[in-house]
């Protein structure tokens, strides 16, 4: 019987090879996959990735699915047929070229999602602003209410301080996605 030979990409030749890593899903997988990946890549087409690569695996019989199809508990382990197999490992390289045509469109989406949340905690400061205000003006009407008026201007007051540091951070961290290449 000749052995199987597959290319297969380096990051997930390794994972793979790992005797420990058997019995997966395809998140777990995928993961894995991004966890050990040097370049920035979106969850959802990390996982298609992955998911074709595994089912190119079970066709040739180098994986195996336990479970039922379309199921949160199919789970997908090495055939012997993998451990005798020959993996041909594609060059780092051309996996990085591939991948790196995508990463302007992630960093677009990225800080597109980042100036929305800014825009939201913007808005979130200035409502806290003016409800720490009218407390300030209900509690010039309605001195006998000092207790109550005084304790809710100053939870405004803690709101609005914290999402002032929502907003330095947000803006530190779009600043730092637009200098990347």
């Amino acid at each position: 019987m000749s052995k199987i030979s597959i290319k297969i990409n380096t990051q997930l030749n390794t994972i793979l090879q790992d005797e420990n890593f058997d019995n997966f899903h395809v998140t777990q997988l995928r993961d894995a996959y991004v966890a050990n990946s040097s370049v920035t890549q979106d969850l959802i087409e990390a996982r298609k990735y992955v998911y074709r690569q595994i089912l190119r695996l079970v066709k040739k019989g180098l994986l195996l699915k336990k479970g039922t199809k379309n199921s949160k508990t199919l789970v997908y382990h090495k055939s012997e047929l993998f451990f005798n197999a020959k993996f041909i490992v594609k060059s780092t390289a051309v996996a990085t070229a591939n991948q790196a045509k995508p990463t302007a469109a992630i960093t677009s989406s990225v800080i597109q999602r980042l100036e929305d949340r800014l825009k939201e905690s913007q808005v979130d400061l200035f409502t806290s602003i003016g409800e720490s205000k009218e407390y300030m003006h209900l509690y010039q009407s309605f001195p006998e209410m000092k207790t109550y008026l005084e304790f809710q201007y100053i939870q405004a007051r803690e709101n609005s301080s914290k999402l002032l540091g929502q907003i330095k951070a947000i803006k530190s961290v779009i600043a730092h996605q637009q200098k990347q290449p």
